[in-house]
């Protein structure tokens, strides 16, 4: 007799199954790793997706971001990211508009399987005087970056319950067209636990389908500036849930400001994602040239 258990861990088997098919083209898996998209930092795929919206609530301000994806050749993407910021600095006039629009190419140059490790160099360019002159900047700034992406489930059995624990890091040097401004050193990543990594590489915990698709994580985004006088590091510490079905991802996360500096109240990050390249395998999901990857 096929009791409720037995039902509840196939229904769970097969919805990983289909999550992680298809390790070749399936989004943000590595080997037995899937990596969910990080929102307060960029995750290391060349991959079709589609963030909209991305909400963040705080800190005397309201953005509203989209960033999308497509695929030219396999492992070669270009993202286009723009957005709408409703800014309310106490004793300061409002200012609300557009931000300026910014394009990143990135090339996924390492992927290997079995250490469950992923490395892209990606050239963000933020087009000035692209958006609204009362939030945007008129000049353009030009960030070369390296992300990474590592998995723990190459870990010895003693330590077999940190092996759902997976990191992704951003370094970037941010380079203004102006000699006004300072360059500045971006660097961010997220610590994160896969409870679907730990239901199925690890030992059965008997969670549902819903709640095996659960990572909690921290991410963490700061900035410092590298010219003298540029002041010091600011950035934010991101603790937060993400669930990850086949299709779509949603996320939410706190805004914890590192200092004063940083900002002076908790705020709130909140996104929509989807997997373009699972929703549409055969079309819109595709690279341009080259096909499937």
């Amino acid at each position: 007799m096929t009791t409720y258990r037995t039902r509840r861990h196939a229904a769970l088997a097969l919805g990983a199954a289909i999550l992680l098919s298809h390790n070749a083209t399936a989004h943000g898996v590595v080997g037995d790793r899937f990596f969910p998209a990080t929102i307060a930092s960029d995750d290391p795929f060349a991959a079709d997706e589609l963030a909209l919206p991305t909400i963040a609530l705080g800190n005397h301000e309201e953005d509203y971001d989209f960033e999308y994806t497509k695929t030219i050749f396999p492992y070669v993407s270009v993202s286009f990211e723009g957005g709408y910021a409703n800014a309310h600095p106490p004793g300061e006039p409002r200012a609300s508009g557009w931000d300026n629009f910014e394009i990143t190419p990135t090339w996924q140059f390492a992927t290997d399987a079995e250490s469950e490790f992923v490395a892209s160099a990606a050239m963000g360019f933020e087009i000035g005087g692209s958006g609204s002159r009362a939030v945007a900047d008129t000049f353009s700034t030009y960030t070369p970056k390296f992300l990474f992406g590592k998995g723990f489930g190459d870990l010895p059995d003693s330590m077999a319950l940190l092996r759902p624990l997976a990191v992704t890091g951003v370094v970037g040097y941010a380079i203004s067209g102006t000699s006004t401004e300072s360059k500045t050193l971006q660097w961010s990543g997220a610590m994160e636990y896969s409870l679907l990594y730990l239901q199925n590489n690890v030992r059965d915990e008997g969670f549902s389908n819903v709640v095996a698709h659960l990572t909690p994580l921290v991410e963490f985004a700061m900035q410092t500036p590298t010219d003298t006088g540029g002041g010091g590091t600011t950035g934010t510490v991101n603790p937060g849930l993400l669930w990850s079905g086949q299709y779509a991802q949603l996320g939410v996360e706190a805004i914890i400001p590192v200092n004063h500096a940083s900002g002076d109240n908790v705020g709130a990050l909140m996104q929509l994602h989807f997997y373009v390249d699972d929703i549409f395998p055969h079309s819109l999901g595709t690279p341009i040239f080259g096909g499937n990857r």
